[in-house]
């Protein structure tokens, strides 16, 4: 069956009967004769023969060097949907019936590291340069597009404090509806420890200082949803026998590893997250 084309650019088919066009892929020969009213007149017709076919959702990627075409497509219909620095993503629901094109990405999440150095028995903490509020905290940030959760908060450590460190557990998270972009926001604190002797290098941007400081000390500095998880980590790891390799813990916390799935033909493995006691 040959495949549809538009404006020769192959039509891409999604399980939904739904189509997607990136536009970024139109032939320059084509590309250099079309003007707003030619593809006025194409977009017009494409639709007719859309709604023919029993098209059910129609997806236009539009690169930044076409964004003059964006008009043509409000006209006919179609809405904003979502975008990035170099393209906006806009789609038409065709059936008469309430849509079932879903949202965009509507939650950031966050990761900060709790650090534990069971040598010199403290935990890290740092103050930021540009909060609202100047206190004591754990480090941590936004965690990047395919970065794993404990991956992020080692980063962050890095980035921050100079610290490198190794992953334990998740201890806690939290998750609000107040984010940045008016997004709902999970933020993540995950146990570190350091991965060898190092000293501190304070990123000279972003924080204001950073110490190490014994746990009763610590926990005289933090507040909010710092200290729940301060303390969380002292409940889940039992902590006099903390030191000592996790031994005799009775606690529980978040535990993560990678498994291998197949759904039918298609494997892949997938990272998951369980509840397991402190010390496995």
């Amino acid at each position: 069956m040959e495949q549809e084309k538009f404006l020769n650019i192959t039509v891409k088919t999604d399980i939904y009967n739904g189509i997607t066009i990136d536009l970024h892929y139109i032939p320059d020969e084509i590309r250099s004769e079309l003007t707003v009213d030619s593809f006025d007149t194409i977009i017009k017709d494409a639709l007719k023969l859309w709604i023919e076919n029993g098209r059910r959702c129609i997806w236009f990627k539009v690169p930044s060097r076409l964004s003059h075409l964006i008009s043509v497509l409000i006209k006919h219909g179609f809405e904003f949907h979502h975008a990035k620095s170099n393209f906006v993503m806009l789609v038409k629901w065709i059936p008469n019936e309430e849509t079932r094109i879903p949202k965009f990405a509507h939650t950031t999440i966050g990761v900060g590291g709790l650090v534990y150095d069971p040598v010199i028995k403290k935990v890290l903490l740092i103050q930021e340069k540009n909060s609202r509020v100047k206190m004591w905290k754990f480090p941590g940030g936004y965690s990047e597009s395919g970065e794993d959760i404990g991956d992020t908060a080692i980063r962050e450590v890095k980035e921050e404090t100079g610290i490198e460190c190794t992953l334990k557990s998740i201890i806690s998270f939290r998750h609000n509806h107040t984010g940045i972009f008016g997004c709902s926001d999970f933020y993540f604190v995950c146990l570190l420890v350091p991965a060898k002797q190092s000293k501190i290098e304070t990123c000279q941007i972003e924080i204001d200082d950073c110490q190490w400081f014994p746990l009763d000390e610590a926990r005289q500095h933090l507040c909010g949803f710092n200290l729940y998880v301060f303390e969380e980590f002292l409940r889940q790891y039992s902590f006099i026998d903390y030191c000592n390799e996790f031994k005799d813990s009775s606690g529980m916390t978040i535990k993560t590893e990678i498994i291998h799935s197949q759904y039918g033909p298609f494997k892949r493995d997938e990272r998951v997250y369980s509840v397991r006691k402190s010390e496995q």
